[in-house]
């Protein structure tokens, strides 16, 4: 069993299973603030679920154990993303700098529809695992078009999600976000603003979209962040998504006070 934590200039042993050959295996990024992993308890069940779909043995505890000792490494004001990486044989943490907390990060994004369909059938599509190129390419795509994340319909034509992130509106004075039958991953951030702001989960069409008051994505790094612009038409940044980040930043300061009090016991 290879285990081993890594930082963003260190290279990591794995051996060669089927997480390697077929991508066999599953993954959590998760916020690190001063030392305290974000979410942490909702993460690990994710990641739990995951691997048990999979068939992959994985002792959460132990998973638990490595990245609260990666953690404890980090100063008191490190805005860190962690990520944490499970397939048969192997179990990788590794660390980088947050990059939506580093200086002249954008505070709102552009963006676009992507000509890949979500397949919302799939199981998978409600799962992080390691066959992740295809939003990777996306994504890549997208930026040689000057837009900072695709958004991916179904084969519905409804919307489903982001690359990396999941999409809500203020659509009538409701806050709304497609459900999971739409073909998403159902993100932790995604949960938690879903009980910040009462979210209504319902299909959207691009149409019903494009008309909304406000749009912004949600991941466990960002937050929620605002969208200025989705194909040629713009939208203002408005309150929903400020209270969202408000009640995420009151909750990350619970989480620090919780893990300094816990280092003084």
């Amino acid at each position: 069993m290879g285990e081993c934590v890594i930082g963003p200039d260190e290279r990591a042993r794995v051996d060669a299973d089927d997480g390697f050959f077929f991508g066999m295996g599953a993954f959590e990024t998760i916020a690190v603030s001063g030392g305290a992993p974000v979410f942490l308890d909702d993460h690990l069940t994710r990641l739990g679920e995951t691997l048990r779909y999979l068939g992959i043995e994985a002792r959460r505890a132990d998973l638990e154990t490595m990245v609260l000792r990666a953690c404890a490494g980090l100063g008191a004001s490190d805005d860190s993303a962690l990520k944490l990486t499970v397939t048969e044989r192997n179990r990788v943490v590794s660390l980088r700098r947050n990059p939506y907390a580093a200086p002249g990060a954008k505070r709102v994004f552009r963006c676009d529809f992507a000509d890949v369909r979500r397949n919302e059938s799939s199981p998978f599509a409600r799962m992080k695992t390691l066959a992740y190129a295809e939003n990777i390419m996306e994504k890549r795509r997208a930026r040689g078009r000057a837009v900072d994340e695709p958004l991916f319909l179904n084969t519905r034509g409804e919307v489903a999600e982001g690359a990396v992130s999941n999409v809500f509106a203020v659509i009538g004075g409701d806050v709304v976000t497609p459900p999971v039958s739409c073909g998403l991953l159902p993100g932790v951030m995604r949960h938690a603003v879903i009980g910040f702001t009462g979210a209504v989960e319902r299909p959207i069409m691009p149409d019903e979209l494009l008309r909304a008051d406000e749009v912004f994505l949600t991941n466990s790094l960002m937050g929620a962040m605002p969208v200025a612009g989705i194909g040629g038409v713009e939208f203002e940044p408005g309150s929903v998504s400020r209270d969202v980040n408000d009640a995420y930043a009151r909750m990350v300061a619970r989480t620090r006070a919780r893990a300094q009090m816990k280092e003084f016991r």
